[in-house]
């Protein structure tokens, strides 16, 4: 296990492709991975979208890995010329592409499942950086990659969501759980309705000013009402949300009238 002490954990989510660039496609995959990490306790402090693009691939790798533990890539593994992020994570750990013989089984046997010829294209697939540990993706031909250096973690996972969510259930967010000793992060709501985010501010200011300094406050509006949400972490989820507890009960009576519900 990598001693960090009960350390914060940080990622970064670099999405990869073109066509989310022009908003032909939504990236729900970060969205997705974001909230699977903080359910484990690991914090997102950035999400990047770049294209299929070897410098910008190159760039961003060299801005994140050396403020953050975790680096989770998505997109850019599949079998066509655009797609490069294997050859780019090779060059920037100085390794080569070389045939994992596991992947190409699985490859294999996915096509004589599905009665298809197995092409050059998909067996290339089957190349992965020496450095790196190959991720059985079961529900494609592309395998996820699993890579480690100075204590950092850096993960790339194909684009298509159920491809990398059953590879990020299943297997990343296991071995992530088992490499890191996490923190538990805990999330409380506050919901207000009937009072501008503005006016809301003025009222709880001197509640906000005097709040314990583990917990954090963020303000939520959207139409018709303003969430606050109260953030914490640690190591014991009873006591955290005692904590939190306390602070919402001696802002109660400022602004009970516009809480309607919690969570």
């Amino acid at each position: 296990m990598l001693e960090n002490n009960m350390k914060k954990i940080f990622c970064q989510i670099i999405t990869i492709g073109d066509e989310i660039l022009f908003g032909h496609i939504l990236d729900s995959n970060a969205q997705w991975l974001s909230f699977e990490l903080d359910k484990i306790g690991i914090i997102t402090k950035k999400r990047v979208t770049i294209g299929d693009n070897k410098k910008d691939i190159l760039e961003t790798l060299k801005n994140s890995i050396n403020s953050n533990d975790i680096i989770i890539m998505t997109g850019g593994l599949g079998p066509t010329n655009d797609d490069i992020t294997k050859n780019c994570l090779s060059e920037f750990f100085n390794s080569t592409l070389t045939l994992n013989e596991e992947a190409l089984n699985d490859i294999k046997n996915l096509f004589e499942k599905r009665n298809l010829e197995l092409t050059k294209k998909n067996i290339s697939q089957a190349y992965l950086p020496k450095c790196a540990k190959k991720i059985t993706n079961i529900n494609g031909t592309a395998p996820g990659i699993w890579i480690e250096k100075n204590q950092k973690i850096i993960i790339s996972l194909p684009g298509v969501p159920f491809e990398m969510k059953e590879i990020m259930k299943n297997k990343c967010l296991i071995s992530i759980k088992n490499k890191f000793k996490l923190p538990v992060i805990y999330h409380k709501i506050i919901k207000t309705i009937g009072i501008g985010e503005s006016w809301l501010a003025d009222k709880i200011q001197v509640w906000e000013n005097n709040l314990d300094k583990n917990i954090k406050l963020a303000y939520l509006p959207s139409i018709g009402q303003v969430k606050l949400r109260l953030t914490t972490s640690g190591k014991n989820i009873i006591s955290l949300k005692k904590n939190i507890h306390k602070e919402i009960e001696k802002i109660k009576p400022t602004i009970e009238k516009y809480i309607y519900g919690y969570d």
